[in-house]
């Protein structure tokens, strides 16, 4: 038998974050809610609970992470036999960071909190309304500057790649982006795979 709080955190994700992200176009996995769009670019978005919980607190980490077809085609590369572009995860994407808690809903350890079964639906509130105002605009914009280096490095053109590198998109929750460098493997995946390289 569940926990009445954490019963609590799980019915928040299911009644309350769950219809936000399938307004946005997610469906849901148990604690994993991913967007994959027709050319298979990945947005990621996963409820992880935390072993610090118990009693009568529910901790949980928001982690998120955006990635190209590409880059989810050169993880597989990299781990062959994985599932990359067909259930992608946060720790394999492009851009990754982990959603800052509240202030009222953290436990001063970087984790949301829920303390009680009637916190649990102002969390769910704050949760949603941080999702669908802040973190779906910044999937998007992330996807399209990720989207314009593949179209690059497709046509070759790895000369105009540090101007996009300094031209990053706004970043209000400080995510980590792992594709910045010239000398990152990912570039070298990409250029053998061009036609030319082919050959």
């Amino acid at each position: 038998m569940e926990r009445p709080v954490r019963q609590a955190y799980l019915n928040m994700i299911a009644k309350q974050v769950g219809p936000v992200l399938r307004g946005h176009g997610f469906k849901r996995s148990h604690g994993t809610f991913r967007r994959i769009s027709d050319a298979g670019h990945a947005a990621v978005v996963e409820f992880q609970g935390s072993t610090g919980g118990g009693g009568d607190t529910s901790l949980f980490y928001v982690n998120l992470g955006v990635a190209t077809v590409s880059w989810l085609a050169w993880k597989e590369h990299l781990y062959p036999g994985g599932n990359c572009r067909d259930r992608p995860t946060a720790s394999i994407a492009q851009w990754w960071t982990r959603l800052d808690a509240a202030p009222g809903h953290s436990d001063n350890f970087d984790r949301w909190a829920i303390r009680s079964v009637e916190e649990a639906e102002a969390c769910g509130a704050v949760v949603s309304r941080e999702l669908s105002e802040q973190v779906v605009p910044t999937f998007d914009a992330w996807l399209a500057h990720y989207t314009h280096l593949d179209v690059l490095l497709a046509d070759g053109r790895v000369d105009e790649l540090p101007a996009l590198f300094g031209a990053r998109p706004p970043d209000p929750l400080n995510g980590i982006d792992h594709f910045r460098r010239l000398d990152h493997p990912y570039l070298a995946f990409m250029l053998s795979r061009r036609p030319a390289a082919l050959e």
